[in-house]
């Protein structure tokens, strides 16, 4: 094993000591100890994934490490055997940062935020646990490797979401999100099944390699079943990214502790979906079907979820809705062939939305678990770090010049316009979700810093300490800078950072778009005037957020009545789970009740009751036999008589 690969190997490892560590030596020790060990558990990752990314990664070189077999069982005509390996290339690469970079830093926030828990080893368990299962998703060499992480994902969310499971809205967020992750792990499965039954290997760069060997006829002949196994793997996208139609479960699941939403549903977790399209962007292109379906899904989900946005009054709901649309600006990406761009946002937004969810537990930790962004306003003198950065974050998200959202968002919208996929309906939704974006993030910023405040006890409340402000001012510093990895070629004369380092891993999908011809040039004066209509956009409903609520909620409730039922409507959220409980979960309590009255009531208790009284009336006759009673002895032989004189008087004759 060369060092590189030794590398790679503890990466994984080490957060998986750390849980170990923390379950069976240190669970009874301070939060403090607890909290390091689990925060190193993952910082020493991100320094290693660094060297990875700095060394070899740099060079064009991948690491892949083969620790042992798997799974081997003799079949005919080839073996099946899966090994479990490891491979860090430009895209896993990538990963590895967000991942460790981002969780380090929540993990050390955590150890303020969660000071007040009697056993806190148990959410830092789960939460290097979490860093294990993300880490075996995005470096897995195969589809089982990967899947495994994908369900230990599931799992750790489930723990983490329903952590206060003596709250019963925690416990049912958990639930309901455990369950509709399910259904999208099941389409990953089949997914699975099929390209193995088609293709002979689960390995993606085999997969890559023979899917690109194919003739012209054999990829017609083969169309059905990459449509097929792509529309399964979006099932499986939809679940883990929280799309239409498995995206309710995200705002609910805001019932966890604060942590848990910064790490799982802003830079991890959630971006899974992402790394699945990327990583088979090789099969998914060979289905327009699929890619215009993922497209339609993304843009839907951006927008709807945009307009959600705007009416909730939860400072965590606001930016749980705010996640599920720019989660759909990153399917749209992929939809529209530019993958680098999603990934690109992937990036941008584990930034920017890590430092809203953190600024957004700050302000809850220091307004005592006040969430309703109605009884906030005028912090900004008492907490100025949260609100410097919590607004510069708010600047990213909106795509402000110069900040990380703009490049990013910019890149995605230019695509959807001139993409191989793409079309100007999903840019005038794109746009349209930008803007709204843009006034429902400064409706949140205005309420909780700077509305006129309707704090109780405002002189009491103060600036969280630096645990919880040190990774605040990290991420905005990031969410500042980090879109310049996507750097549109107008701006430069060459192609940006992100297309060029992403081209090993996305060049077999790239090649066959070129073939097939899907790709449109924009002139530079195209780029520019797209840009300047999205910006302006923004920076008008930006400006409209203001005003409306420059004098506080009052403000707003004036605004909304202006829209009447559509308002309420999007207030009640589309009214999707009523939606849901009315098709779904009604029919099958219906039936359940159906089954249970057939099978149980009449079947099953029919046949137990029915044998438990058959045994008690015979043994009760029996035991009548043998009582003692003459009355009783009598009445037997009268009766005994009785059955013997018929049987004689009418077959003896």
């Amino acid at each position: 094993m060369t060092n590189d690969e030794f590398i790679l190997m503890w990466i994984v490892l080490i957060p998986l000591i750390g849980a170990l560590l923390n379950t069976f030596i240190f669970r009874l020790f301070r939060i403090s100890v607890v909290a390091t060990i689990s925060t190193l558990a993952v910082f020493i990752p991100f320094l290693l994934s660094l060297k990875l990314f700095f060394g070899p990664l740099s060079e064009n070189k991948n690491v892949h490490s083969n620790l042992f077999e798997w799974i081997y069982v003799p079949m005919q005509p080839t073996n099946f055997h899966v090994p479990f390996a490891l491979v860090a290339d430009h895209l896993s690469g990538l990963f590895l940062l967000i991942i460790t970079g981002v969780g380090a830093l929540i993990h050390m926030y955590s150890a303020e935020y969660m000071s007040h828990e009697k056993k806190p080893y148990r959410f830092f368990v789960y939460l290097n646990l979490f860093i294990v299962s993300m880490l075996l998703l995005v470096l897995g060499s195969n589809m089982l490797v990967t899947f495994l992480g994908w369900e230990g994902v599931g799992v750790c969310s489930y723990l983490l979401i329903g952590y206060w499971f003596e709250d019963n809205a925690n416990s049912m967020a958990a639930i309901k999100a455990f369950l509709f992750n399910r259904i999208g792990d099941m389409g990953f499965l089949i997914a699975m099944f099929l390209c193995y039954h088609f293709f002979g290997s689960l390995e993606y760069s085999d997969l890559s390699e023979k899917i690109s060997q194919l003739s012209a006829l054999d990829l017609t002949q083969n169309h059905l079943v990459f449509t097929i196994i792509g529309l399964c793997l979006l099932l499986g996208v939809c679940g883990k990214s929280a799309q239409i139609p498995l995206y309710t479960w995200l705002p609910d699941a805001m019932a966890g502790p604060t942590p848990v939403s910064a790490l799982i549903h802003a830079a991890t977790m959630v971006t899974a979906g992402i790394y699945l399209m990327a990583r088979t962007s090789f099969l998914l292109v060979h289905s327009n079907e699929v890619m215009t379906t993922i497209a339609i899904i993304g843009a839907s989900t951006a927008f709807i979820s945009a307009t959600i946005g705007f009416a909730q009054t939860d400072i965590k709901k606001v930016l749980a809705y705010s996640t599920c649309s720019q989660l759909g600006y990153m399917v749209m990406a992929c939809g529209v062939g530019a993958f680098q761009y999603g990934v690109a946002h992937v990036m941008t937004h584990a930034f920017f939305k890590a430092c809203l969810f953190l600024g957004a537990g700050s302000v809850i930790h220091a307004l005592h678990h006040e969430q309703d962004i109605r009884n906030m306003g005028g912090l900004w003198k008492r907490m100025p770090v949260t609100f410097v950065t919590f607004l510069i974050s708010t600047l990213a998200i909106i795509g402000f010049p110069g900040f990380s959202g703009f490049f990013s968002k910019d890149s995605i919208l230019s695509a959807a316009m001139f993409g191989p996929f793409g079309h100007p309906a999903f840019w005038v939704i794109g746009t349209v979700t930008a803007a709204l974006t843009s006034f429902y993030m400064f409706r949140l910023t205005w309420l909780v810093f700077l509305a006129p405040t309707r704090v109780k006890g405002i002189h009491h409340v103060h600036e969280t300490n630096f645990v919880i402000t040190i990774p605040l001012v990290i991420l905005a510093i990031l969410a500042t800078v980090g879109g310049f990895i996507s750097i549109p070629e107008v701006f430069t004369g060459h192609a940006d950072f992100i297309t060029n380092y992403l081209n090993p891993v996305l060049d077999p999908a790239f090649q066959y778009l070129k073939i097939v011809g899907h790709q449109t040039i924009p002139t530079s004066s195209q780029e520019f005037e797209l840009m300047k209509i999205s910006v302006s956009l923004s920076l008008l409903c930006a400006v409209l957020a203001i005003l409306i609520y420059r004098n506080g909620i009052q403000g707003g409730e004036r605004f909304a009545k202006l829209f009447g039922g559509f308002y309420r409507l999007v207030l009640d959220k589309w009214r999707v789970d009523e939606f849901y409980h009315l098709i779904i979960v009604k029919p099958l309590e219906i039936f359940s009740r159906q089954l249970y009255f057939i099978f149980d009531r009449i079947l099953i208790e029919g046949i137990i009751n029915g044998a438990s009284k058959t045994l008690y009336v015979s043994t009760a006759l029996i035991s009548d036999a043998q009582s003692g009673n003459l009355r009783n002895y009598l009445k037997l032989i009268f009766v005994t008589l009785l059955i013997f004189g018929l049987y004689f008087l009418f077959y003896c004759q």
